[in-house]
């Protein structure tokens, strides 16, 4: 199983470079967010290649009948000092809708953005319960049920 991770690394003075990264291991997970933490990187936007893809109504021009496809899901994860957040959107693998979550933690008390999404107030994690949900995601396609979840108003059970 693989992860593709999509992340932007920000020199000074230059524009920012779009970076992916193939993870399949839990030791190229750890690396990866190890890489997350460093100030010019920013946060990233992950899926999980074995998932399924849904049709959009673009169409393709590498296949002229056909259309292009997107994941059913995303992941953004991201790290600040020593906590980080997740959220997942789509089909979770645990239910027949696709959701909308953020990780749920004990901070900060407003919200926090993360790649261009607003995180809600509480959703930072410490940074190695991140890394684990990410393990979890590459091993089994699905929402980490490791962490705890919230919607963007009340905190869910799973």
């Amino acid at each position: 199983m693989t992860l593709q991770a999509q992340y932007w690394v920000h020199e000074p003075g230059q524009p920012p470079v779009e970076k992916v990264a193939e993870l399949t291991t839990s030791g190229e997970v750890r690396a990866f967010v190890a890489v997350l933490v460093e100030d010019t990187v920013s946060d990233a936007i992950l899926t999980h290649t074995a998932r399924p893809r849904v049709d959009t109504a673009i169409p393709d021009d590498d296949a002229p009948s056909g259309y292009l496809t997107v994941p059913d899901h995303a992941v953004i994860a991201g790290i600040h000092g020593d906590r980080g957040a997740l959220s997942y959107r789509g089909n979770d693998g645990h239910g027949p809708e696709p959701i909308h979550l953020y990780s749920h933690g004990d901070g900060p008390e407003r919200p926090v953005l993360y790649e261009t999404d607003e995180f809600p107030p509480n959703c930072e994690i410490p940074a190695s319960a991140v890394t684990e949900a990410l393990i979890e995601f590459l091993d089994t396609g699905q929402r980490p049920l490791n962490v705890a979840w919230q919607s963007e108003t009340a905190s869910v059970s799973s």
